[in-house]
């Protein structure tokens, strides 16, 4: 799958006029969720360690993008919230879910909301 992405990227050309941003769940052994340990393993085993059990972190960035941060969380923890809505699940598969998701997201927005406005305020100055 690597690769795939690596071949796309160097084939196609992304929209100049679109700015790029990225973000990278890259936990800590001990913030994967049991259901997770098993493909985090297997991705380190295979890739790299420093995976989030289903990406690489460095397979989580789009090229030329900026940024935004590293999050301490599971591929899981980071974009679905199993814990609020299934408590056995959480128990047996995601125990690691626990995740800060709203505040993540309205501190991404904001940057972004900011990014874009200055960038528009040097392309455009008054």
């Amino acid at each position: 799958m690597p690769a795939n992405r690596k071949q796309w990227f160097a084939e196609q050309t992304l929209p100049a006029h679109i700015h790029y941003y990225s973000v990278v769940s890259f936990p800590d052994p001990a913030n994967i969720s049991n259901g997770l340990q098993g493909s985090h393993r297997k991705l380190a085993q295979l890739q790299d360690a420093r995976n989030d059990s289903q990406l690489v972190f460095y397979d989580q960035v789009i090229p030329g993008s900026t940024l935004l941060g590293f999050f301490n969380a599971d591929h899981w923890a980071m974009s679905v919230p199993i814990a609020r809505q299934h408590k056995v699940s959480q128990a047996l598969f995601a125990d690691k879910n626990s995740f800060p998701r709203e505040i993540a997201l309205e501190a991404i927005l904001r940057y972004v909301e900011e990014d874009l406005l200055t960038r528009k305020s040097i392309a455009r100055p008054d």
